[in-house]
């Protein structure tokens, strides 16, 4: 591990590697980076790759203030500048993927693709801005939480995704679940969707969302049609993983579906 210092802690960090192609990798929300660990491992045969734990997330500090997603993006910025990183691909899970977006836009020349992982790209039903709601009052962001992990579980008994979400994410307290409620309940207000977002990018990287949780045909046909409208955007559901963390549960396949575009 390595720490860089900023004026609003430390950001912890993990580089290991060597290619001119650096695979940068964003845990989500209240996530911290021992989500990518095995993945990394893998990726590291064929690629740079950096992960970042967010400021105030696993082992990074923070300063005490609030923050929202610019400020995450600041912090992604500021560690690609530090290592001098020339081609970037961000690899995102879930919704550091509005965070991704950004770094593309302030970046475009140094980012040849980027990868989402397991986003909710079409406009969420009224039941995820309930969940999200509940997890910014003191009163039912646990509640709210654990029915969050039930439901990315979707019926697996992995012991190391119950690792993942009942240890290193329960780890994050109720004021990192309030920002993380109130950033993305403004990035889907704000924007609508991931998919009306990534049309608003006026020289988009070839963008693809690889994911497995949701297995609803019409989810899936929804991103194909816009594929087809966008030739710079391509989908892929795993047919051999279940979970919101595809990237825990298979993190070969997932490698595989990233290198094969």
């Amino acid at each position: 591990m390595a720490i860089l210092p900023t004026h609003h802690g430390d950001i912890d960090y993990l580089d290991i590697g060597q290619a001119d192609t650096t695979l940068f990798l964003m845990p989500g929300w209240c996530q911290p980076k021992t989500v990518f660990n095995d993945f990394a491992k893998l990726a590291a045969e064929f690629f740079r790759v950096v992960i970042i734990d967010w400021r105030g997330h696993g082992k990074s500090s923070t300063d005490g203030q609030d923050f929202d997603g610019a400020a995450l993006l600041t912090d992604a910025l500021t560690l690609i500048d530090h290592l001098g990183l020339t081609r970037v691909v961000p690899v995102s899970v879930a919704h550091a993927s509005w965070i991704a977006v950004d770094l593309v836009e302030s970046m475009a020349d140094r980012v040849p693709q980027v990868i989402f992982l397991d986003w909710i790209m079409n406009e969420p039903a009224p039941a995820f801005f309930t969940s999200i709601n509940e997890m910014q009052r003191e009163d039912s962001w646990q509640s709210a939480r654990d029915e969050l992990y039930d439901f990315w579980l979707a019926g697996s008994d992995s012991a190391i995704i119950n690792d993942h979400l009942k240890i290193g994410m329960s780890e994050s307290g109720y004021t990192l679940w309030r920002l993380a409620g109130q950033v993305i309940s403004d990035a889907y207000h704000q924007y609508g969707s991931p998919l009306q977002r990534l049309e608003k990018l006026k020289s988009p990287p070839r963008a693809t969302h690889i994911y497995s949780l949701d297995r609803d045909d019409d989810y899936l046909a929804l991103q194909q049609r816009f594929a087809q409208a966008h030739d710079f955007f391509d989908v892929k559901r795993l047919e051999d993983a279940r979970t919101h963390l595809a990237v825990l549960e298979k993190p070969g396949d997932v490698l595989a579906a990233i290198m094969n575009k």
